[in-house]
């Protein structure tokens, strides 16, 4: 009797296995919108930003005070992941495009109300279906890259401004390095002529990294600038 108590014991003192993490999954596109702009998870979950397929710099970015996340830029960028534990509002965008690129996560232990249905008027008829068409042939591809020209890099009060010109619509993105390590990034998106002053930076020598990227993904080779910092 005492060996059949301490098996039933040691069974009630076993844990009890937590449902399996979701994990919802978030497009960012060329149309420079989301595929998704509101995500609705519970504590727990997963959400992945993932920019396959796309030729246009992206990235994901907390645009909320609750979260700090921010991905690399990338054309397409990599994968993005991060687990939501604690309910709330986290709201996204992609650094390049904010003004059409935004979302929100909705953490939250109760499911949402199912979307009601759509009106009769926007409800699809078997009659409404369009004959395919056939995809245009010949059409132009851009393998053009962007340059750059005119750099200059000067220091100014706890940073440097560095001036620049692109021959088209680009991202350029900046990378500041001491030594070898890079101790600040940022990107902007520019055509012709542009300065960018980057603070924040301590007494010593810099090596300031230029690249710029058109909307069809093509890039131009790395331009290094050098600044001494006072």
């Amino acid at each position: 009797m005492r060996l059949v108590g301490l098996v039933a014991a040691a069974f009630v003192a076993l844990p009890v296995a937590s449902a399996a993490a979701d994990e919802a999954v978030v497009h960012g596109l060329d149309t420079l919108t989301w595929d998704v702009t509101t995500v609705n998870v519970k504590p727990g979950d997963t959400v992945r930003w993932t920019f396959a397929g796309t030729t246009q710099f992206h990235n994901v970015a907390a645009n909320s005070p609750n979260w700090t996340d921010e991905s690399p830029l990338g054309a397409p960028a990599a994968d993005y992941t991060r687990t939501f534990d604690a309910e709330g509002d986290y709201a996204f965008i992609c650094r390049v495009h904010p003004d059409t690129m935004r979302g929100t996560v909705h953490v939250s232990a109760v499911a949402p109300p199912p979307p009601p249905p759509p009106p009769l008027s926007e409800q699809p008829f078997p009659n409404d279906a369009v004959a395919p068409v056939a995809p245009e042939t010949g059409v132009a591809v851009d393998r053009s890259r962007p340059a750059l020209s005119g750099l200059s890099a000067r220091r100014v009060a706890r940073g440097a401004r560095v001036r620049f010109k692109v021959s088209e619509e680009s991202v350029v993105s900046v990378a500041v390095r001491r030594g070898k390590r890079v101790v600040k990034r940022t990107s902007v998106r520019a055509s012709g002529r542009r300065s960018l002053t980057l603070r924040g930076l301590r007494a010593g020598r810099y090596t300031i990294q230029l690249r710029a990227t058109d909307r069809a993904g093509n890039r131009c080779k790395l331009r290094t600038l050098r600044v001494t910092v006072r």
